[in-house]
């Protein structure tokens, strides 16, 4: 779930009608793939499955990591936007909280 939001929370910042790259928000690059996966069968996010070269020709191996680039949808950004308006109400929550505890010092 936090994976999910984090990837939402960056399409959505960076959202310019455009694929953003978002191969680099997880290290484990399995459980991204399985994120992405599960977001896209929701159809809350299109990803670009664009292959690059291929430079076998090069000596060089095609085993490394390809990158991702994805973009979010009216649904993606819809749940998006009530994920964080949860957290916010749990947050103003405590922010509140400190504020009074700081007042008994003043």
């Amino acid at each position: 779930m936090k994976l999910e939001y984090s990837i939402l929370e960056h399409l959505s910042n960076n959202d310019n009608g455009k694929f953003v790259d978002i191969t680099f928000i997880e290290d484990d690059h399995a459980s991204l793939r399985k994120a992405l996966d599960e977001l896209q069968g929701r159809n809350m996010i299109l990803v670009d499955e664009d292959n690059r070269r291929d430079f076998a020709a090069f000596g060089i191996g095609n085993d490394r990591m390809k990158p991702i680039n994805a973009k979010i949808k009216m649904n993606g950004r819809i749940y998006f936007h009530t994920l964080r308006s949860r957290n916010e109400i749990s947050s103003s929550k405590d922010r509140r909280k400190n504020r009074w505890s700081l007042s008994y010092f003043f």
